[in-house]
């Protein structure tokens, strides 16, 4: 994205970030929501980056700071905001949001297959 989109993408994150609105990933291999692991990890990474600000971890106004910044300084991610990005750039909602491509779920190997320990 250029020009003022990414901008307004970011302002139009922040509001819905305020309203309390949480991401919605439309990919069909995400979850909506985070694990019990996700959520630690997440909780993990917030509370050590509030730290290294000096910011206390329960702090709500100094977290919600901490995310504007970081759309402001890593930009927009349009992951998870599908809704928001639509809506900016004047998508249609019952447009697909999932190309068949996008479907096609790749069988993994298990770990055992491709892990060699040595030693």
């Amino acid at each position: 994205m250029i020009g003022s989109i990414p901008e307004a993408l970011v302002d139009a994150l922040c509001e819905a970030f305020e309203s309390g609105d949480r991401p919605m990933p439309d990919d069909a291999d995400r979850p909506p929501s985070l694990d019990d692991v996700g959520e630690r990890r997440a909780r993990a990474a917030r509370s050590g980056a509030l730290s290294a600000k000096r910011e206390a971890a329960a702090d709500t106004a100094a977290a919600r700071a901490h995310f504007r910044d970081n759309l402001r300084f890593y930009g927009p991610p349009t992951a998870g905001y599908a809704d928001v990005l639509r809506l900016l750039l004047g998508i249609d909602s019952d447009r697909p949001t999932t190309p068949a491509v996008d479907r096609f779920v790749l069988p993994r190997a298990s770990a055992e297959a491709y892990i060699q320990w040595s030693g």
